[in-house]
């Protein structure tokens, strides 16, 4: 019987590697690749890199959502926040936290990361390296090949269960030496540095926040509707979010269900509109003014909206400001 291990797996080189170099030791390894609205491969994770790259390493990958305590953790992070609103030492630890689970679950003496030596500047320095294995309750068990030799011995190397002199001793923000290890194992497909992260994107991280101090109870489809389209807000805090095309306009259509009211265009071509608070006369006027107002007018067309059963005009454009309305993010 073969020993065995679990890895993290984002989708990007490192952590694949770090599996792959574990792998060469005879471990069968298991990888986790977590999943959360913050992704962008989110509800379409057989997409994601970290698909590929298990494959292409001939290894189990088992898909875990993080759900809602995930949602709470990135709101109120013990550790801080990075550049935009990314906690990524709290997040590192809630990821640890559940792959013990797994860990335990098969017998696996320790939990595999890609992490290297002062490649981010938050998460992967010596002190918070070591915070991120006091908190997550794995002390000693957390193995990170590709700087091993430049960390302290884990309890896997006191123990003999691994060889130290066969593991490595990168750190810094190069890749070469990863890039050339990803040509001699074969391995394609990996995802580039944080590009699948939302949280580190400036434009959605403003999003974020503005939802963070307007809503209290935060669902994943209250995140999923951030990466879509163009977003607004009245004074009062009630969101108006627009689809930008014909795909987000679907997405919008679909997510309509879960407590959102829906305007659309009605005999013209142009954005649909999601709306979450009352939509009283006046409110109404202002949304229908406002997919107006990133539509395309025909000559002689005329241009209603449709709410429900019900079609009305909304009368001209006016400016965002006037109806009230403040752009929320920057991609509009």
């Amino acid at each position: 019987m073969r020993n065995k291990a679990v890895a993290l797996i984002s989708g990007g080189l490192d952590s694949v590697l770090a599996a792959r170099v574990v792998m060469e030791q005879g471990y069968e390894v298991t990888c986790l690749y977590f999943s959360s609205p913050f992704s962008k491969s989110y509800g379409r994770e057989e997409l994601t890199p970290a698909v590929t790259v298990s494959r292409s390493i001939g290894t189990d990958l088992r898909v875990m959502d993080l759900g809602q305590p995930y949602i709470d953790l990135i709101r109120n992070p013990k550790h801080g926040y990075g550049k935009n609103i990314n906690p990524c030492i709290d997040c590192k630890i809630h990821m640890l936290e559940r792959a013990k689970v797994v860990m335990d679950e098969i017998g696996a003496p320790f939990v595999v990361t890609g992490e290297v030596l002062g490649q981010r500047p938050m998460s992967q320095r010596r002190d918070t390296l070591h915070i991120i294995e006091r908190d997550a309750g794995l002390k000693g068990l957390i193995l990170r090949p590709l700087s091993a030799t430049l960390l302290p011995p884990t309890r896997a190397e006191q123990d003999g269960l691994i060889a130290r002199d066969k593991l490595l001793g990168i750190s810094g923000r190069s890749r070469t030496v990863q890039l050339q290890l990803a040509e001699r194992f074969g391995i394609q497909g990996f995802s580039t540095p944080a590009g699948g992260c939302l949280l580190t994107d400036k434009n959605f991280a403003e999003k974020l926040r503005n939802l963070f101090q307007d809503q209290e109870t935060i669902t994943p489809h209250d995140i999923q509707l951030l990466t879509v389209g163009r977003h607004f807000r009245f004074d009062n805090g009630v969101k108006i979010v627009l689809g930008r095309n014909n795909r987000e306009n679907h997405i919008l259509m679909a997510l309509a269900a879960r407590g959102y009211h829906l305007f659309m265009p009605h005999g013209f071509p142009g954005p649909v509109a999601l709306f979450s608070g009352t939509p009283d006369p006046e409110v109404m006027q202002a949304i229908g003014r406002l997919i107006i107002t990133y539509s395309k007018q025909a000559p002689g067309q005329v241009r209603r909206i449709r709410f429900g059963s019900e079609i009305f005009d909304p009368g001209d454009p006016l400016p965002i400001q006037s109806m009230g309305l403040k752009k929320i993010g920057t991609k509009h």
